[in-house]
Parts: structure tokens; C-alpha cells; sequence
């Protein structure tokens, strides 16, 4: 029996690395979208307090910002295969626990550690997919990446209405997608060029050094996050200050949500074909443009769901750019600690967004959300003046 022919074999492992961390980005994006209604709702029906409902939901945002320090520490010791499938299964031994520990303490443990998990993955998942993929179709992957984690996050509250959240169905219906994210994970194959695969190590493990690297795309992540989480929080806010009914102000937030998972895969495929910096500046300037149009559109119905689509598409937009051009310039353990850095820097932007702009909202009116926004930005676009310095560990990709 003739042996398979090499060439092939290596091809069929390419494509599967990249299919196979897709998958799991699937899967984590979907367990997201499912967690998050599930424990609300079955915390209330045990007769929890609304404020332990919200605690319960904020230390499983937290979990990024405690955890990621270890990332880049973590990824050398044990690689990426072997840490993603870890994180896996801790969050399935979460759920595990509750369904066998029916108790109060154990609900927020286990929410504490999957929140964390689910938090790493999304860092980890995007460090693999951009070392997997190749340079010339990295916009358009990673673009396609973010589509495809809205869509599964968009079906999790689906899959709970159909499970509902009470007894031990939905508990085991989340445990299986997990279980198969375990397996898949310790499926893929590593490749030269990978994380995992650099010796390199000494300075590279400080998250000081993702400032040093790429601070304009730190800043990036840190203003994107202030700003999308703003939009999301307080557009409903904003269009009951224009009169707007909750019905029609809870749509904002749909259309800005639509505009951030339609447009992310046509600026990947932009900034594959004209320039990935150029499209991130071009990007920011549009975010400029479309949340300073919002007082102008407020009162005109025809414009007023494309503007609001099209800063959707380019603040959320932002992000996806920046991942791209970290997996351009950056490669092994600086691609793991940059990436760190860029998802550590949205998250801090995330947590104070809200707040910051809700108390500038109260102090100066409505209007202080798109103008601190699109402030934001405008320093962003100072930021991206700046030269820039390249990696010098320049391995090949695959």
C-alpha cells in the first residue's frame, strides 16, 4: 500500500488548523452568548438579589484582567494546544460542579473560573488563529472570525430558550459543546512559527513590552473599548433624549450590533487588498465622522439606521484591524504577549466605558456620548501618527 503523499497530508493539516481554531472560537463564542442569560436567569429563580445577579455577572468580566499577566507564561510552558483544551475543560468542570453541587457558593466559584476561562479563550483563540493563518488572507480570516463569533454568540440565547434555565438540561447541553472544544483543541497539530514553538523568551513575557511594541494599537483597544461598550450601554439612553420610544431606542443598539458583524469581514478584506494601517486610519476616521453625525441624524429616519450601522461596523471594526496587524508584525512569544496586552487594554477600556461617559451624559446631556466617542478617536488617530516599530523575530507563519 502506497504511502499518502506528504504534500498532501501537510495541506490537509493546514487547513485543518485553521478550520479547527475557528471551530473553537465558535463554540467559546457560543457558550458565551449562553452563559451569560442562563446564570440571570436561574440565579433569579432561586430568589437571589438582583445586586448579587450583577456581582455574579462582573467577576466573570473580571476574569481577563486578573488572569491575563499569565497568558504569555502559560502559552510558553504548556502551548497553545494544551492551555486552550485546559480552559475547556476547567469551564466544563464548572458546570459540572453546579449540576453536582447544587449551592450558592459553588454557582459564583464556578462563575468566577468559567468567566475567566472564557475570557482567556478569547485571548488565546485569537493568538492561535493569528499564527496559523497565512499573511495574505489574514484580514479576511480574521474579519471572518469575528462574523462567525457574533453569529454563535447570537445563537447561545437561542439554544437556552429551547433548554431553559432551570433543572439539569441546560447545565448538560452547555457541557457538550465544551467536550467537543476539549477534543478539537488537542486535535490541532502545531506548526513551526506557532507560540508555542519559539524559545525565545527573557523581556518578551512583561506586558511593558506590548507598550513598547505597539502602543498605538494598545491605545486601539483601550479607546475601542470605551467607546463600543459605551454604544451598546447608553444608545438606548441617547435615543430617549431625542424621543424616541423603548422600542425604538432598544433598535439602535440592534443596528450598531449588525453594523459591527457585516462590516468586520468586508475592512478585513479591504485591508488584505489596499493596506492594513491604512484601513486601520481610514477605519478611525469614519468612526470619527459616523458618532458625530449622530445629532444630525437623530431626527431623519432615512439616514439615521446607516450611520448608526456604519459606526457599528467601524468601531467594533477597530479591534479586528488591530489583531490583524499585531499577527503581521509580531511573531512567537511577542505575538502572545502583544495580544495579551491588546485584548488586556479593550477590557479596562470596557469596565470604565460606561460609567465614564454615563457621568459625563448626566453632567453635559446626551450629547457627551458621541463627542467623548468620537474624542476618543481623534486621539487614537494621534496615536496612529506615530512611527512605528517593528518585531525583529521574524519566523514564518506556517
Amino acid at each position: 500500500m502506497p504511502s499518502s503523499d506528504p504534500k498532501k497530508t501537510e495541506a490537509r493539516a493546514r487547513y485543518w488548523r485553521v478550520a479547527g481554531v475557528l471551530l473553537l472560537i465558535g463554540i467559546e463564542a457560543l457558550l458565551f452568548g449562553y452563559s451569560y442569560p442562563f446564570f440571570s436567569l436561574a440565579l433569579e429563580s432561586k430568589g437571589i438579589a438582583t445586586w448579587l445577579i450583577g456581582l455574579n455577572a462582573s467577576i466573570a468580566g473580571a476574569g481577563i484582567l486578573i488572569f491575563g499577566p499569565f497568558v504569555p507564561w502559560l502559552i510558553d510552558r504548556l502551548g497553545l494546544r494544551l492551555l486552550v483544551a485546559a480552559q475547556f475543560a476547567l469551564s466544563l468542570a464548572s458546570f459540572a460542579a453546579i449540576l453536582l453541587f447544587d449551592d450558592i457558593v459553588v454557582w459564583f466559584v464556578a462563575r468566577f473560573v468559567m468567566g475567566t476561562c472564557f475570557s482567556a479563550l478569547w485571548t488565546t483563540t485569537e493568538i492561535w488563529l493569528n499564527g496559523v493563518v497565512d499573511d495574505r488572507n489574514r484580514g479576511r480570516i480574521v474579519g471572518a472570525s469575528g462574523t462567525l463569533y457574533a453569529a454563535c454568540q447570537f445563537m447561545g440565547p437561542l439554544l437556552l430558550s429551547g433548554t431553559g434555565s432551570t433543572g439539569s438540561l441546560p447545565l448538560v447541553v452547555a457541557m457538550v459543546p465544551l467536550a467537543i472544544g476539549v477534543a478539537v483543541a488537542l486535535s490541532i497539530r502545531s506548526a513551526v512559527g506557532e507560540v508555542e514553538d519559539d524559545e525565545e523568551s527573557g523581556d518578551v513575557h512583561t506586558l511593558r513590552m506590548s507598550l513598547t511594541l505597539a502602543g498605538s494599537l494598545i491605545a486601539a483597544a483601550f479607546l475601542t473599548g470605551i467607546g463600543e461598550t459605551a454604544m451598546q450601554s447608553l444608545l438606548p439612553l441617547y435615543g430617549l433624549a431625542y424621543g424616541l420610544t423603548e422600542a425604538g431606542a432598544s433598535r439602535l443598539v440592534a443596528v450598531f450590533s449588525l453594523g459591527e458583524a457585516v462590516l468586520i469581514v468586508a475592512l478585513g478584506w479591504f485591508a488584505d487588498r489596499h493596506g492594513r494601517r491604512l484601513t486601520l486610519i481610514g477605519c478611525t476616521v469614519l468612526a470619527v465622522v459616523s458618532t458625530l453625525a449622530f445629532p444630525l441624524v437623530m431626527n431623519q429616519a432615512f439616514l439615521l439606521e446607516p450611520v448608526i450601522f456604519l459606526a457599528g461596523g467601524t468601531v467594533s471594526g477597530l479591534y479586528t484591524l488591530g489583531i490583524v496587524l499585531i499577527g503581521q508584525d509580531f511573531r512567537g512569544q511577542r505575538l502572545a504577549v502583544v495580544s495579551t496586552g491588546f485584548a488586556m487594554a479593550y477590557s479596562a477600556g470596557s469596565v470604565i466605558g460606561s460609567t465614564l461617559i454615563g457621568v459625563l451624559m448626566d453632567l453635559f446631556g446626551s450629547e457627551a456620548l458621541p463627542i467623548s466617542v468620537a474624542a476618543g478617536f481623534v486621539a487614537l488617530l494621534i496615536f496612529l501618527a506615530r512611527p512605528v516599530r517593528k518585531a525583529t523575530n521574524e519566523l514564518p507563519v506556517d
